[in-house]
């Protein structure tokens, strides 16, 4: 009868394991520094991945970047949905007006401690992403 009962008190135990690894979060959640690397140059962003009610929002802030004649241009306005998170991928849409032209982009990725890696299917291709944890 003991057995039994120390049997179940550890099966009790143990399946309280994996809600306290879900409670935690992901790896992903944070402040990321990151750079894309275009036709066009280098553009950095500030990504931010935050848990909200039970669930995973992405925020996106560009570097400000200067035209050709050195002139500060206006920040990209858009909107990001469609964010999905599992453990340490993640996956959102963002939506750009650019200029007249709306465009759509894909990221994809995943961070492996505090190392950021995804991709961003765009029009003119895909475009390698890698950031670092702040």
């Amino acid at each position: 009868m003991l057995k039994k009962f120390a049997f179940a008190a550890l099966a009790a135990g143990a399946s309280l394991l994996p809600a306290a690894a879900l409670a935690a979060g992901s790896p992903a959640v944070g402040t990321w520094k990151t750079v894309a690397e275009t036709q066009m140059g280098k553009f950095e962003a500030t990504l931010t991945i935050a848990e909200k009610d039970g669930g995973y929002t992405v925020d996106m802030q560009e570097a400000p970047m200067t035209g050709p004649d050195g002139q500060a241009m206006p920040a990209m306005q858009g909107t990001i949905s469609d964010v999905k998170v599992d453990g340490a991928n993640f996956s959102f849409k963002r939506s750009l007006a650019f200029g007249d032209m709306p465009v759509e982009l894909a990221y994809t990725g995943s961070v492996d401690g505090d190392t950021l890696k995804a991709e961003v299917a765009s029009p003119m291709g895909a475009i390698p992403v890698t950031g670092t944890r702040q």
